[in-house]
């Protein structure tokens, strides 16, 4: 009887972990989806990259300007919380090249702390960028 009602406790137990983890991965689902901008085009790399100058969103997206009249959105595969008020930006880059999956931001003020990019953006004009700005503000606060 002892080991019966220890088996329910179990089975029960693991039931919840797993409608837990369910709703967890749900959620997260629905959060990458608020960063997917369909209006944009999506690059894998930035060639020949040199960033003279950032701007960020939250602590998942930044704008980098790369030489003059390239601006890319960077979305990254998780948060980081030090983005938004910081003072310095890392991006890292092999032989000038960023690219999706394999290159990561950091802040200044914690350097050992990388975040992949996740998605890359080319942004057109400053007009969509201003656009995607009002998007990313419309949800970034519900975090």
């Amino acid at each position: 009887m002892r080991l019966n009602n220890t088996l329910k406790t179990l089975i029960t137990a693991g039931f919840i972990l797993l409608i837990a983890g369910c709703s967890a991965s749900e959620a997260a689902k629905q959060k990458a989806a608020l960063y997917q901008f369909d209006e944009l085009t999506e690059v894998t790399t930035i060639d020949n990259f040199r960033m003279d100058g950032w701007r960020t969103m939250d602590n998942r997206t930044v704008f980098v300007d790369s030489r003059p009249r390239e601006t890319y959105l960077l979305v990254l595969n998780g948060v980081d919380s030090n983005l938004k008020f910081a003072q310095a930006l890392l991006v890292s880059s092999r032989m000038g090249k960023v690219t999706v999956g394999f290159d990561s931001v950091a802040t200044g003020e914690n350097p050992k702390l990388r975040t992949q990019i996740k998605k890359i953006y080319r942004i057109e004009s400053k007009e969509q960028e201003q656009q995607v700005r009002q998007k990313i503000e419309s949800f970034s606060g519900k975090e």
